[in-house]
Formats: C-alpha cells, structure tokens, sequence
C-alpha cells in the first residue's frame, strides 16, 4: 500500500515537518538524507546545526526548538548501524530473505498454525533455526553472493529477527510483522518508554 499525500503537516507552533523543495535543485533534495548521514548528524546530535532563522519558541513553555522545513526532534535517537553489513544488504536486496521465510512457512504452515494459533505464542516462543540460516546461505551461494564471515555474523542477529516478522506477516498480519521488527527499533522503544511514564524524560506540549 502507498500513501501520497501533496498537504503539509505543522506542529502545533507552526513548525512544517516537511524538508524545503525548491525547483531545479532536486539532486540537492535527493542527496539531503546521504549528505546528513555523511556530516554525522543521524549518528550525533551535536553534529546538527540550525541557523537562527529556524528559531521557535514554543506557545506554552516557551522552550526553543528549531524547525522550518523538517524538525529537529525532541528526543535524539542515533541510528545504530553496527549489524548492517554489505552481505545483509545483498541478501535483503537480493530477495533472498523474503524468500527463505516464504519457502519455511510454505513448508510447515500447518504445523505452525498448530503450535502457533496465536500470534502472542508465536511472538514468545518461536525462534529462528539454524537450519532456516543455513539454507540461506545457501540459497546465496547459488545466486552468486560472495560470503563474508565477519560480516554475517554482525548482521546474523538481525537476519533471524527479518525472517521472523516475515512469517509473522504472513502467517498473521502486518501488525504483527511490526511487533516483532520493532523489537529491533530504537526509536519505538524509546518512545514507548516515554509513552508509558518510564523515562523520566517529560514531553511538554508546544
């Protein structure tokens, strides 16, 4: 499903959530999220600089954020790039994931619509097997995908947990395929401990 929307969304100050565009400079929109990757600023927030113009004052606390074409959030979360590797990228890119969760779930759906008939049993007990990695890896031998030990095992981690939201997915859900990639999801699990009243971070309303 694609969602295409041509409105802009604003915070409660005004602040547009939306990166500026403007005409006969779209190599310039397009290489904005690489040139931020490249100058730090997903890895540290020290490494993100406004200038004054982007200056806000919230209405109700009066505490300064900045914004004007993208929002500098609230709460900084850096990106963790630590299990991506070029061997998961050619395997994702490749198809193969998708497909090793596919080909598993084709070939025992009765017997994990039995075991599992309930996603939170599922979600709790399933596990990824080292047979299912294994015919991976194989099925990247066959379609010409150099192995790299070191690289696999910094992204094997992260593999299982793919495959698994991945026949989650099917075997259930899209909701479900979140629950469990989310597991992985820095972001998400900050915010729900925000959310929840176990960070002692307080959102103030703008």
């Amino acid at each position: 499903m694609i969602r295409l929307t041509v409105s802009r969304y604003y915070t409660p100050t005004g602040r547009c959530i939306q990166k500026p565009y403007e005409g006969g400079k779209q190599d310039e929109y397009n290489h904005d999220l690489i040139d931020r990757y490249n100058r730090g600023e997903l890895m540290s927030a020290d490494s993100i600089h406004f200038p004054d113009s982007m200056k806000y004052h919230t209405l109700v606390s009066k505490r300064v954020v900045y914004g004007g074409g993208g929002i500098m959030p609230d709460v900084f979360i850096p990106v963790d790039t630590t299990w991506y590797t070029d061997y998961h990228r050619k395997l994702v890119a490749s198809g193969l994931v998708n497909r090793i969760a596919m080909n598993y779930l084709d070939q025992h759906r009765k017997e994990l619509a039995q075991k599992y008939g309930k996603f939170a049993a599922y979600k709790k007990e399933f596990e990824v097997a080292d047979q299912i990695m294994q015919d991976l890896l194989t099925l990247a031998s066959e379609e010409k995908i150099e192995f790299n030990a070191e690289e696999y095992s910094r992204s094997k981690a992260l593999i299982r947990l793919q495959v698994k939201a991945l026949i989650a997915r099917d075997m259930y859900d899209m909701s479900e395929y979140f629950q469990i990639i989310n597991d992985d999801n820095p972001s998400f699990q900050k915010a729900l401990q925000i959310l929840s009243g176990k960070d002692s971070y307080m959102l103030a309303f703008e």
